[in-house]
């Protein structure tokens, strides 16, 4: 029987844009809310991980260097503190892939038994969406594990609705549902055998 371990595992999936950004954002918000998670941070490089070409390889093999100190770099720049906010430490674990994106990120999280996949989207629609595909798309159609899909929170200018809180005593529902707030107790469950209750 399998023991869950102490520690969560969060694997972000990132490229080198905004929708990167915002996956490394939400990424470390959520792993330094989970005291001890693991933060693991993947970026993947378009190529046959079956190359057989020695100069190609040797040219890859670079480009895999390259990559991985560029992204050490990225994940200080992005989730550094801005002004005002107290400093911190949480262990980031660097991966650099090779392959199809969806693909190379979900194995990854597989590898690591990881809880979480993080990534960026950058809302394309239509024939965009067609042409360019979508690897946030894919892996929440695809993955064998919970995925998040980070955006920047952007509401300030949405309208709010004009009953958030439920309605006080003699007061009607609003028209759009109904809210209440309850306290609830959970508690273990307690196994039953089939067919006795």
């Amino acid at each position: 029987m399998a023991t869950e371990r102490d520690s969560k595992r969060i694997v972000v999936g990132v490229d080198f844009d905004e929708p990167g950004t915002n996956a490394m954002l939400e990424g470390m918000r959520l792993a330094r809310l989970m005291p001890g998670s693991e933060l693991h941070v993947v970026h993947v490089l378009g190529a046959d991980p079956d190359l057989h070409d020695a100069r190609e390889i040797e040219a890859l093999s670079e480009r895999i260097g390259d990559a991985f100190e560029a992204l050490q770099d990225r994940v200080l720049e992005v989730c550094s503190p801005r002004g005002g906010e107290q400093p911190f430490s949480h262990e980031v674990v660097v991966h650099v892939r090779l392959g199809s994106p969806p693909q190379a990120i979900h194995q990854c999280a597989v590898d690591l038994d990881a809880d979480m996949i993080v990534v960026g989207t950058h809302g394309r629609t239509g024939m965009q969406k067609l042409l360019l595909g979508s690897v946030a798309e894919a892996l929440v159609r695809d993955s064998r594990l919970p995925v998040l899909v980070a955006h920047p929170k952007a509401i300030a200018n949405l309208e709010r609705s004009a009953h958030v809180e439920p309605p006080r005593v003699g007061q009607s529902p609003s028209r759009t549902g109904l809210t209440q707030r309850i306290a609830l107790t959970f508690r273990p469950r307690t196994s039953h055998i089939s067919g006795l209750i």
